[in-house]
C-alpha cells in the first residue's frame, strides 16, 4: 500500500489535528442537539394533539328508538378523515375465583315500586340458599319487638348454617348465625307453612336481602324468607345428615336457581369495545368514570388483541385486585343479559346450552365515578367472534355509534362535508368538546420555529464545514502540488488528500454525537418522566439508535462532497500557480541574486563592499520606515485590513458568513424559548380546571335507603368551606335528600317510604338533567323560572315547597299538577308543599349536549336547590360538588390540592370518607409537557451556545495558521511582532463583528413586536460570540509570530 505524505503530514501537525477533531466534535454536538430537541419537540407535540381527538356520535333523531344509524356510519366512513368506529358489544365473563360484590344488578321491593317495569333487572343476586338448623322462633310485634300488647305482625327466624348453596360470603357463611324475617302482611297463605317449622330441625332455606323499604321499626333486621319456588314452597325439611339430591325431577329447577345465582354472584359485566380511552363517558370532560390507577384501554389494544381488562374500583377495592393481577374469565353468549348476568327469561332454560371458552385477562387499569361504577372493558380484538351477549336498549348506556378521526385538525372540514349529508338521512352528528383548535394555535408555532431553528443552525453547519475543508486544504496545497509534480496520478492525489480529513472528521462526529445523544437524552428523560399522555401511555423520550447512525452518516457524507468539491476545484489549479502562492518570490530573488554576480567585476570588490553596507543601511530605514508607518499611521493600518480582507476573498465570505448565521441562529433560539414561554404562560393563564368532591370508594349498588340524604354525600359546611379557602372562582351544586312521605292535605294517602328528592340550581341544568325536556309541563302560574329564586325557609312555609312530580309518581299517588300537599321529611319535620309541574323519561347525563346515560331508570322528585338548603341547613348533603379553580393558581395545583384533601378529613365533612379530584388532566398532559419540552430547549440552549463560541474560537484559530506567509513578509518589512499580532486578528475580528451585527439586522427584520429579546440578551449573546473568536485569532496570532 502505497504511503499516504498527507496523512503522515496530518500525524506531524498535532495542534492542527487536535483542533480539528475537536472542531468536528463540536459541530456535531450542537447539531446533534438541535435535531434530537426538534424531533422530541416535533413528536411529543403531535403526541399531545392525539389527547385532543375529534370523537363524533351519530344518533337517529328521527327514529330515537330503533336507534339504526348503519346509513350514516356507512356513509362516514367513506371520508379520508375517518379513523376507526369505536364498535361495543356486551359480554358476559365469570371469574373462576372471584366473587364480584356488586349488587346494582338485583330485584327488590325499591325496583318494583320505583322502576318501570322495562328497566327491572329480574336478577336474584341477593338471595341466600342454604341449608342449616332452626335454633330460634320468635314473634315479632309492630315495633319490631317482641310482642307484649301489641298486634303481632310474623316472625324472626334464626338459623345455623351448615351448608352454603349459593351467597355472597359478605351476607352468609358457613357455621354462622343468620335471622330471618317472615311478615304475615302479603304473605297470608304463607303463615300455616311457617308455623309448622320447628326448633332443632333441619331445613333448606331460601332468603333474601329487601330491607331497603323495611319499616323503620324493623330496620334492624336484613334478611327476610322467600319461597323456593313459584309454588309457594317455603322450605324443604332435612334430615340431620341429609345430602340434597339434586337430580330429580322436583329439584331441577332449584337447582338451576341456585347455579344461575353462584353464576351471577362470579359474574362481572363486560364492554368489549374497540377503544375505551374514546368513549364519551370516559373523557375528561364528561365529569363522569375516572381513572384512578392505570389507564384506560386503547385503539392499539384492540388491534394487538391484548388480553388486558379495566375493573371498577370497588371490586379492586373488595377483593383485593391491583394492576397486574389475572382474572380467568368464562365467556358465555347470552341473549338478554343484564349487564352479563343470567336474568329471568330465555336464558334461565337455555343458558347451560350456550357454547363457554375460557381466558385470563390482566388488569389495566382500575376507574369509578361519583356514583360508583359497575361495568368493566376488554379490548374487543381480544374476544373471539360469536361470544357477545344480546341486552335490550334500555340497558345500553352509550351511543348508538361513536367515531374517531385521523386529527383534530379535520373536525371542521369533515363537518362542512358530512353534516347536511346525515341531517337528510335523520342522523344528527356531534362532536363531543375538544380544545384542539385552541392547542394547534398554541403549538403551531412552536413547531415551526423550532423548524426554522433547526434549519438554521443546519445552515451554520454547512458553513462551519465548508470553512474547515477550505481551511484544510490551503494548508496541504503545497503538498498537494508536490505530489501531483511528482506524478501521482489527479484521482488518487485527490483521494490521498481529503482521505486524513474524512479520518479526522469521523473521529470527531462519532465523539460529538454520542456525547450529544446522551446528553439530550438524558435530560429528555428527566423533564419527561413524570407526565403522562393520552389513554395513559407514558411519553417517550427514547429515539431509535437508526436516528444517531443517520445523524452521523448525514454529516459524514454532507462533508464527504464538500471535501470532494473542494479538492476538485484544487485539481484544476496548474502545478506552477499551488507552488507560486509559497515560493514564486524566492525562485525570482535567487534568479536576481544569480545575474548581479555573473556581472560583477573582480576589480569592482571594494565598490561592491560600499554597496554591502549602503544596502544594510537602506534596509533598515526601510524597517524603520515601515514601523514608523504602521505605528502612527491609522488610515493606513485600516487600508491594509481591508485590502487583506478583499485578497482572502472566500476567506473573508467565511468568517462573515459564519458570525451572521451564529448570531442569527442564536437570538432565533432564544426568540422561539421567549415566544414558547409567553404561550405557555398564557394556556396556564387560561385553562380552566374543575375540581369535584366524590367519594373515596363508591359502590355501584348504593342504595338511596342507605342514606337518609339520599345520594347525597358531603355536607353544605364542607363545601363553604372550601369556597372561602379564596382558590375557587364558582361551584356548581345538585343535591339530594329521601322524604318519608307525602300525603294530602287532609291526610289522605299519598306517597310513603323514602320519596326520592333532586335538585337543580337553574332552568338550564333543569333542561339538560332530564332525558325528555319537551315532557316538562308547569301548572298554571309557575315556570322553569322557579330555579333561579332563592328560596327561604319563610317563602317555603308561605307558598310551600315547590316541587315537579315524575309522571308515574303522579298517576301512582293520585295526585294532580297544582295540588297542595304536606311532605314528611326523615327528621319528621312537616311542610307544606305544592306540586308545580310534572315530566316523564328519567334523568340524564348531558356530554357535549349527547344524552349519555340515566340513573338505573330512577325518577325523582325535583325541587330547587335553594328550597333543599333552606329546609335542611347545614344537613344538605351534595351529590354534585363541583368548583372551578382559579386559572392564576394553576401552578399551585399540587400545594392546593394537599390543602383541600385536608379540609375533606375534617370529621363530619360528609356522610361518607370523601377525595377532592381536579379534572387537571389537559394542564398536566398538555401544557405542562409542553413546558417539559420547552425545558428540554433550555437546558440544551446554554450548551449549545458554548460550543457555539469553541467552534468560533476553533475556526478562527485555524484561520489564523493560514495567515504566518503575512506574518513573515511583515516581519521581514520591519514590523513589530505586536503590530503583526494587531494587523492578523483585526482582520478577522472586524469580520466577524461586522457578520454578528448583519445576524442582528436580519433577525430585527423578522421580528414580531410581541416577541422583542432584551438587549442584555443581544449583547450577551454577541459578546459571547466575539470573545471566543477573540481569544481564538489572538492564540492563532501569537502562535504564527512566534516561529
Amino acid at each position: 500500500m502505497k504511503k499516504n505524505i498527507f496523512l503522515t503530514a496530518t500525524l506531524r501537525k498535532p495542534i492542527s489535528l487536535i483542533l480539528l477533531v475537536s472542531l468536528f466534535c463540536l459541530i456535531s454536538f450542537v447539531i446533534f442537539s438541535k435535531a434530537i430537541g426538534f424531533i422530541l419537540v416535533q413528536r411529543e407535540t403531535e403526541t399531545l394533539g392525539s389527547y385532543y381527538r375529534s370523537i363524533g356520535v351519530l344518533e337517529n333523531f328521527k327514529d330515537p328508538q330503533s336507534g339504526d344509524v348503519s346509513a350514516g356510519a356507512d356513509l362516514i366512513k367513506n371520508s379520508p378523515h375517518f379513523s376507526y368506529g369505536n364498535s361495543s358489544e356486551v359480554v358476559s365473563g365469570v371469574m373462576s375465583e372471584t366473587i364480584n360484590d356488586n349488587r346494582i344488578d338485583t330485584l327488590n321491593t325499591w325496583y318494583t315500586e320505583n322502576i318501570p317495569p322495562e328497566y327491572w333487572p329480574n336478577t336474584h343476586t341477593n338471595d341466600i340458599w342454604f341449608t342449616g338448623d332452626l335454633v330460634a322462633k320468635e314473634e315479632i310485634g309492630v315495633n319490631g319487638e317482641q310482642p307484649v300488647t301489641s298486634k303481632v305482625t310474623g316472625w324472626t327466624l334464626k338459623f345455623k348454617i351448615d351448608t352454603i348453596l349459593a351467597a355472597y360470603p359478605e351476607d352468609a357463611s358457613q357455621g354462622n348465625p343468620i335471622v330471618l324475617l317472615f311478615l304475615f302482611e302479603n304473605n297470608e297463605s304463607a303463615i300455616p307453612a311457617i308455623e309448622e317449622m320447628k326448633v332443632g330441625k333441619r331445613y333448606l332455606i331460601r332468603a333474601w336481602d329487601d330491607s331497603s323499604l323495611l319499616p323503620f321499626e324493623l330496620g334492624r333486621f336484613r334478611f327476610l324468607i322467600l319461597p323456593l319456588n313459584d309454588q309457594q314452597l317455603w322450605y324443604l325439611p332435612l334430615e340431620k345428615d341429609e345430602v340434597l339430591d339434586f337430580s330429580s325431577s322436583e329439584m331441577a329447577s332449584i337447582k338451576n336457581n341456585i347455579d344461575i345465582l353462584n353464576e351471577n354472584i362470579h359474574a362481572i359485566g363486560i364492554i368489549a369495545t374497540t377503544d375505551m380511552s374514546a368513549m364519551p363517558m370516559m373523557q375528561e370532560a364528561s365529569r363522569f368514570f375516572y381513572i384512578t390507577a392505570g389507564r384506560w384501554l386503547n385503539h392499539q389494544d384492540d388491534l394487538a388483541g391484548s388480553k388486558l381488562i379495566v375493573i371498577p374500583e370497588y371490586l379492586a377495592s373488595k377483593r383485593g385486585l391491583g394492576l397486574g393481577d389475572k382474572l380467568q374469565l368464562t365467556f358465555r353468549p347470552l341473549r338478554d343479559t343484564y349487564y352479563g348476568r343470567i336474568r329471568d327469561g330465555v336464558d334461565t332454560a337455555l343458558w347451560r346450552s350456550y357454547p363457554t371458552y375460557q381466558d385470563t385477562f390482566t388488569i389495566m387499569g382500575i376507574y369509578t365515578s361519583r356514583y360508583g361504577a359497575a361495568m368493566s372493558y376488554i379490548p374487543l380484538g381480544s374476544l373471539r367472534p360469536g361470544f357477545a351477549s344480546t341486552t335490550q336498549k334500555q340497558f345500553r348506556n352509550e351511543a348508538v355509534y361513536i367515531f374517531v378521526l385521523d386529527s383534530s385538525r379535520s373536525q371542521t372540514l369533515f363537518v362542512e362535508e358530512y353534516q347536511d349529508a346525515l341531517q337528510s338521512l335523520g342522523i344528527s352528528l356531534t362532536f363531543l368538546d375538544n380544545n384542539g383548535a385552541a392547542y394547534w394555535a398554541a403549538v403551531d408555532p412552536i413547531r415551526r420555529s423550532t423548524s426554522v431553528d433547526a434549519l438554521i443552525f443546519s445552515l451554520l453547519m454547512v458553513a462551519v464545514l465548508i470553512m474547515a475543508v477550505f481551511l484544510y486544504l490551503m494548508q496541504f496545497k503545497r503538498e498537494y502540488a508536490i505530489a501531483r509534480a511528482l506524478g501521482v496520478p489527479r484521482k488518487e492525489a485527490n483521494i490521498q488528500t481529503i482521505l486524513p480529513l474524512l479520518l479526522v472528521s469521523l473521529i470527531g462526529i462519532l465523539l460529538g454525537g454520542l456525547t450529544s445523544w446522551k446528553h439530550a437524552l438524558d435530560k429528555a428523560k428527566d423533564n419527561l418522566s413524570s407526565i403522562p399522555t393520552p389513554a395513559g401511555v407514558t411519553p417517550s423520550a427514547e429515539l431509535n439508535t437508526l436516528v444517531l447512525v443517520v445523524l452521523c452518516l448525514a454529516i459524514f457524507l454532507l462533508l464527504m462532497v464538500f471535501a470532494w468539491l473542494g479538492v476538485q476545484l484544487l485539481s484544476r489549479k496548474s502545478v506552477l500557480d499551488l507552488l507560486r502562492g509559497q515560493s514564486q518570490r524566492h525562485v525570482e530573488q535567487k534568479q536576481t541574486e544569480a545575474g548581479s554576480i555573473n556581472s560583477v567585476n573582480p576589480s569592482s570588490s571594494l565598490h561592491q563592499t560600499s554597496a554591502v553596507i549602503d544596502t544594510s543601511k537602506t534596509i533598515a530605514a526601510t524597517r524603520v520606515a515601515h514601523a514608523s508607518m504602521f505605528k502612527y499611521k491609522l488610515l493606513t493600518f485600516c487600508r491594509f485590513i481591508f485590502r487583506q480582507g478583499v485578497r482572502s476573498g472566500f476567506k473573508s465570505i467565511l468568517t462573515l458568513a459564519i458570525a451572521l448565521v451564529f448570531m442569527f441562529a442564536s437570538v432565533w433560539l432564544s426568540q422561539t424559548m421567549q415566544r414558547s414561554q409567553k404561550e405557555i404562560d398564557r394556556l396556564y393563564d387560561t385553562t380552566l380546571v374543575e375540581a369535584d368532591i366524590l367519594p373515596l370508594v363508591t359502590s355501584s349498588s348504593q342504595s338511596l335507603s342507605n342514606n337518609s340524604r339520599g345520594n347525597g354525600f358531603v355536607y353544605l359546611n364542607t363545601v363553604n368551606s372550601i369556597l372561602d379557602s379564596g382558590y375557587m372562582t364558582s361551584r356548581i351544586l345538585k343535591a339530594e335528600s329521601v322524604w318519608e312521605k307525602i300525603q294530602g292535605m287532609n291526610s289522605q294517602p299519598g306517597l310513603a317510604y323514602f320519596v326520592w328528592v333532586y335538585t337543580y340550581d337553574s332552568p338550564e341544568e333543569l333542561v339538560s338533567g332530564l332525558e325528555n325536556p319537551d315532557s316538562l309541563n308547569f301548572a298554571s302560574g309557575w315556570d322553569s323560572s322557579l330555579f333561579t329564586r332563592q328560596w327561604t325557609i319563610e317563602d317555603l312555609r308561605k307558598e310551600g315547597i315547590p316541587m315537579i312530580f315524575p309522571s308515574r309518581l303522579l298517576e301512582q299517588s293520585g295526585f294532580e299538577v297544582g295540588e297542595q300537599v304536606k311532605v314528611t321529611e326523615m327528621s319528621s319535620s312537616v311542610s307544606p308543599g305544592v306540586i308545580v309541574g310534572q315530566y316523564s323519561g328519567m334523568l340524564a347525563i348531558t356530554i357535549n349536549n349527547i344524552k349519555m346515560y340515566d340513573l338505573s331508570g330512577s325518577q325523582p322528585i325535583l325541587i330547587p336547590l335553594s328550597a333543599l338548603e333552606a329546609l335542611e341547613g347545614s344537613r344538605t348533603a351534595f351529590s354534585v360538588a363541583r368548583f372551578v379553580l382559579d386559572p392564576a393558581k394553576n401552578r399551585e395545583l399540587s400545594r392546593i390540592s394537599l390543602e383541600m384533601e385536608k379540609l375533606l378529613k375534617v370529621p363530619g365533612a360528609g356522610t361518607i370518607d370523601l377525595r377532592f379530584v381536579f379534572w387537571d388532566e389537559e394542564l398536566r398532559i398538555v401544557v405542562d409537557q409542553l413546558e417539559k419540552n420547552l425545558s428540554i430547549l433550555k437546558v440544551l440552549y446554554p450548551i449549545v451556545l458554548l460550543v457555539s463560541v469553541l467552534i468560533a474560537a476553533g475556526l478562527c484559530f485555524l484561520l489564523l495558521l493560514q495567515k504566518a506567509r503575512v506574518a513573515a513578509i511583515l516581519r521581514v518589512l520591519g514590523t513589530t511582532r505586536t503590530v503583526v499580532r494587531l494587523v492578523l486578528v483585526a482582520e478577522p475580528m472586524c469580520l466577524s463583528i461586522l457578520g454578528v451585527f448583519i445576524g442582528l439586522g436580519l433577525t430585527a427584520v423578522l421580528w414580531t413586536s410581541s416577541a422583542k429579546i432584551p438587549v442584555g440578551t443581544l449583547l450577551t449573546i454577541a459578546g459571547l460570540y466575539l470573545a471566543g473568536a477573540l481569544v481564538g485569532l489572538v492564540c492563532g496570532a501569537i502562535l504564527v509570530t512566534n516561529k
